[in-house]
This record gives structure tokens, sequence and C-alpha cells, in this order.
């Protein structure tokens, strides 16, 4: 099961509620856990809410730079450290030294990774454990989590005209 929403031309009302939404439930769950709802932390959220694709630290710090004037790489890292810990963004394997981050809402899921343009596809539902638990289980090793990364090449990077996610997949 693929999660995906669809974009032409403008955000669609549907998107920017999910990211209103993701917003919302990022900072509630940073107070949950007894962190405070500063103005750096909350530009943090802002920004990484508006991404509809992979982003690395130094893309954000930049541009918290130029739309602040200033940004607080200690306060950037933290919060992504956490962001990542509480399962609100996930760590994407990327070309380059510098791992880049996708937003995501807390749960288990993988992602298909487009190698040409970069989006990302949430793929729900997991087989794997049950695929390769018995055989794991026979020589006793017991699996606490996993992490499992699709790399290919989506539906409009191949030139189709008719992708069945639509003409453009964002990840919430």
């Amino acid at each position: 099961m693929k999660k995906h929403y669809h974009h032409h031309g403008e955000l669609s009302v549907q998107t920017m509620l999910e990211t209103n939404a993701w917003c919302d439930g990022a900072e509630q769950a940073l107070l949950v856990a007894g962190h405070r709802s500063t103005l750096p932390r909350r530009a943090v959220l802002s920004w990484i809410a508006q991404q509809h694709g992979p982003f690395t630290a130094e893309v954000l710090v930049r541009q918290l730079e130029s739309e602040r004037g200033e940004s607080s790489r200690a306060t950037i890292y933290r919060t992504l450290d956490w962001l990542r810990s509480a399962g609100w963004i996930a760590r994407v394997h990327s070309e380059g030294a510098e791992h880049a981050y996708a937003r995501v809402l807390p749960g288990h899921h993988h992602h298909a990774v487009c190698t040409r343009c970069g989006v990302i596809l949430v793929v729900g539902g997991c087989l794997l454990e049950a695929l390769v638990g018995p055989t794991l289980a026979a020589i006793d090793f017991e699996i606490h989590s996993h992490l499992l990364e699709l790399y290919g090449v989506c539906s409009p990077c191949r030139g189709k005209k008719e992708p069945s996610y639509g003409q453009r997949s964002y990840l919430i």
C-alpha cells in the first residue's frame, strides 16, 4: 500500500492540511516530550513541514539563515535528532557524505526513493519480518527492528504520461 499525494501546479488543500497537521503534531509531540516550543524550533518545524522531498541539515541551516538572518546550528541539529528519534523525520540514504532527511508520520513504513528526481513514496505494511523471521529464529536471532529503502526510477522519470500516483508524489 503506497501513501502519496498528488500535485498539479499548486499544492492541493489536502496537502496543505496534511502539512499543517504534520507541523502541529510534531510540535505537540515536542511539548509532550518535555521540550519547549521556542521560535527557532518552530522555524525548523515549519520549514520541514513545507518540504515535499528529501533535504539535508545544511540546506535547512542555509534556508533558515537566509529567511531569518540567523540560525543556531546546535538547535537545528538537536531538533533534527529529536524529530528522527520520535519518528517525525526519517533519515534517507543519499549519494553524498551528508545524510538526507524526509518528513514522515510516526509509525512503521518503508521508503521507495527515485534515484533521478528524489521523490519518496512511503510504503505502508510490512511482511519482511514474517518472511525472514523463521530463518533467523532457526539460528536463534531475535529481530528488534529493521530498515528498508528501495531505490529505482519513478513513472514520470521513466517518461510515462500518467503515473499511478499522480504527477508528483509527496511525502507527508
